[in-house]
């Protein structure tokens, strides 16, 4: 099985990436809703999501994210990609499927917060520090470790079409 990591702060494009995975086959799982189905039954009265998932953590330990999302597998998955990877504890869940190659997106925080303001999800802000504090905990979770370790790292700080070329570009070169 073929497994890659899709890494990247809020706004990044990871999601972007994950649909031209899906266009080229892949099955993709993003971590996110795989929390968010405990979320939903499990989460306490006003917690955020976020919360949640750092509550889990703290629980189950740091790869239970991964641990879920690997759950989502149907087992016949020829090429898988997991959306969302946040730390390094992940990424050795991840390993358990075979040597999983880790795709960090970047852009800047500017560029991440006009389209995170754009956007508008639940999760999302139009306050910069609302935004801002965002990114802490995300750094705080490890993400920078895997960004860190990334074997492919693409730069979404122009276009769509861009962004896409240039993935298709970075994809290319781990075939």
């Amino acid at each position: 099985m073929k497994v890659l990591l899709i890494t990247g702060m809020p706004g990044s494009g990871k999601s972007l990436l994950s649909s031209i995975l899906k266009e080229k086959g892949y099955t993709v799982i993003v971590m996110s809703d795989s929390v968010r189905k405990r979320f939903e039954k499990d989460a306490r009265h006003g917690e955020r999501l976020m919360d949640y998932a750092r509550r889990l953590r703290e629980i189950y330990g740091e790869g239970i994210v991964a641990r879920l999302s690997i759950e989502e597998l149907k087992g016949r998955e020829e090429k898988v990609a997991f959306d969302g990877v946040r730390n390094l504890a992940e990424v050795d869940e991840f390993s358990r499927l075979g040597k999983p190659l880790i795709i960090a997106v970047h852009a800047s925080p500017a560029t991440r917060y006009e389209r995170l303001k754009r956007r508008m999800r639940a999760d999302d802000s139009v306050r910069e520090e609302d935004l801002r504090r965002r990114d802490m905990e995300e750094i705080a979770l490890g993400i920078g470790g895997v960004i860190a370790m990334a074997d492919v790292v693409v730069i979404n700080d122009s276009t769509e079409e861009e962004f896409k070329r240039r993935a298709m570009e970075a994809l290319g070169k781990l075939d």
